[in-house]
């Protein structure tokens, strides 16, 4: 749970959001909260100098020039501390009114390095900020100070958006290591908020199919009949979707078992479509108060900042998102996250002999550990321990694919 919750402040409703969703963690988790307003004096002094040569006649003398620099940033200066205390003093007022003491910081600078600079010096496990600024147009984007503060945080970073409602929180969950450290996290606020845990895996099964229409149009006939374009496509259709939405809702079960359901109503939703679409969606069936996600997931590179399906969520949806886990600056290969196998019983492993595995790297990439499965299973029902050319032969007869024009 968190102990040390950094609020950012700016005066808009999504900061607003962001600090009421903050303090009702804090309430419910006892953490220390930090208001703080970052106010940037140094830009608008950039500015204005770059004006002066454009200014009339009558103001380019020297003495009226240092006249008006200095009043400028006389102004600039006492204008932005005082907006800056009245946030703060804002929100100490709501804090109090709640029964929660908060602490309080200003800092003049650029507003996502001030934030980032006091998340760090204050060694806070949160950073809440809202979704957009003062500076937003009216089309929801997700501005830019939240957008260098998610792509750089240390912690996690709650999102805000909306005003908080008491409804319950969705989880998303993939089968990594960091989207079961979210769900823990999910549980842990469940309990102490009394809200209502969802728990979510999505898997697209019309990713292939679009893949095997491209390859349609883009492969000859000829081509087409050598890689068993009709019988990969059939694989797909019999084997892979049905194989992924069981692959999910073993992750489902996986998550289930890792979260210490005591006192927390749990439900299991198996979707499919794009994971942050399907997300969403469920989100606003459920006026869900509060989407909890990682920020790494399963298929995560060692470079990324933060996942597409992470960032895309917090682009788009209308709900509170809080993001768990910091920027991992070490440049280390990520370890693998071992296949859920609970609801699979234990298998002796199989053997491919040189003429199984050539024809097995004839399949396309996509489809080839789910090939793989179903030519082991059919081996492993006959009694045998190795995969044999004919073996594979056999098995992708049985999905139409033929065996490559190679090999006839």
């Amino acid at each position: 749970m968190h102990r040390h919750i950094l609020v950012a402040l700016d005066g808009s409703d999504p900061s607003r959001c962001a600090g009421q969703a903050a303090l009702a963690l804090a309430a419910a988790t006892k953490a220390r909260v930090t208001a703080c307003h970052v106010y940037g004096v140094g830009i608008h002094r950039v500015r204005f100098s770059d004006m002066e040569p454009g200014l009339p006649a009558e103001y380019q003398q020297e003495e009226t020039l240092t006249d008006l620099r200095s009043a400028h940033d006389r102004l600039m200066d006492e204008g932005f501390r005082a907006l800056s205390a009245g946030y703060v003093e804002d929100f100490l007022a709501s804090s109090a009114e709640q029964g929660l003491a908060v602490e309080s910081a200003t800092v003049e600078g650029r507003s996502y390095v001030g934030i980032l600079d006091l998340a760090r010096q204050l060694e806070a496990d949160l950073i809440a900020v809202g979704a957009y600024g003062l500076g937003a147009i009216g089309d929801h984007m997700l501005g830019g100070t939240a957008t260098r503060v998610l792509r750089n945080a240390p912690c996690d970073v709650l999102v805000g958006r909306r005003t908080p409602t008491g409804g319950p929180i969705l989880v998303g969950v993939d089968g990594s290591e960091k989207a079961l450290q979210a769900a823990t996290m999910a549980a842990g606020l469940g309990r102490a908020m009394n809200r209502d845990l969802h728990l979510s895996a999505i898997y697209d099964p019309d990713f292939h199919t679009h893949v095997f229409q491209t390859m349609a149009h883009s492969l000859s006939a000829q081509r087409q009949e050598e890689v068993g374009l009709a019988g990969q496509e059939k694989l797909h259709d019999e084997i892979i979707n049905d194989g992924l939405g069981n692959l999910y809702a073993g992750f489902l079960a996986e998550a289930q078992r890792h979260v210490d359901s005591d006192g927390t109503t749990v439900t299991q939703h198996l979707l499919t479509g794009k994971a942050y679409a399907a997300l969403n969606a469920c989100a606003s069936e459920l006026d869900a108060d509060l989407i909890v996600v990682s920020r790494y997931g399963h298929h995560r590179e060692p470079c990324s900042r933060l996942g597409s399906n992470a960032e895309a969520l917090i682009r788009t949806t209308p709900a509170n998102v809080l993001l768990v886990g910091g920027v991992e600056v070490a440049r280390r290969p990520v370890q693998p996250i071992k296949e859920v196998t609970a609801t699979t019983p234990k298998r002796t492993a199989v053997a491919w002999d040189a003429e199984a595995e050539a024809r097995l790297r004839r399949v396309p990439s996509f489809v080839r550990i789910m090939a793989r499965r179903a030519v082991e299973n059919a081996v492993r029902d006959s009694g045998r321990s190795t995969v044999s050319a004919a073996d594979f032969d056999e098995v992708a007869a049985q999905f139409g694919m033929g065996r490559p024009r190679g090999d006839r």
